[in-house]
């Protein structure tokens, strides 16, 4: 039995060892060899850098707004905010959308003889003719 375990032994670190044979590393060594030329070498990674350095330069030049630039910008904004195609700002938009809620306030809603206990039956008298038909 032990003889039979140490043959087993034997054959595995022989298939492991046939495994790693040179063929294999050359493998390994083209693998590696695309990968690194796939990827960019440190040449390209290095111009890249050169590369980053000049734009954040070139943006620690441009200007920043002050504060009270910032401050004109923002009530700019908010003039336009509430309705865009009314120029006239927000209070603008406000009295328009009180004008709005006014006049559909006005008007009489639809199918309003539906909530009647008449206007049910008769609405079942018609759905019920419809059905026949």
């Amino acid at each position: 039995m032990n003889k039979l375990l140490v043959a087993l032994l034997v054959g595995a670190f022989a298939t492991v060892a046939a495994a790693q044979s040179p063929a294999a590393k050359e493998k390994q060594a083209d693998v590696r060899s695309a990968t690194q030329a796939g990827s960019g070498s440190s040449a390209s990674t290095a111009a890249t850098a050169v590369e980053q350095k000049a734009n954040t330069a070139a943006s620690k030049e441009t200007a920043k707004m002050s504060t009270a630039e910032k401050k004109t910008l923002a009530k700019d904004a908010m003039k336009t905010q509430a309705n865009p195609s009314n120029t006239g700002g927000v209070n603008a938009t406000a009295a328009e959308q009180k004008a709005n809620v006014a006049a559909s306030k006005g008007t009489p809603k639809a199918n309003t003889e539906l909530k009647t206990k008449e206007g049910k039956k008769e609405l079942s008298k018609d759905l019920q003719q419809k059905a026949s038909k």
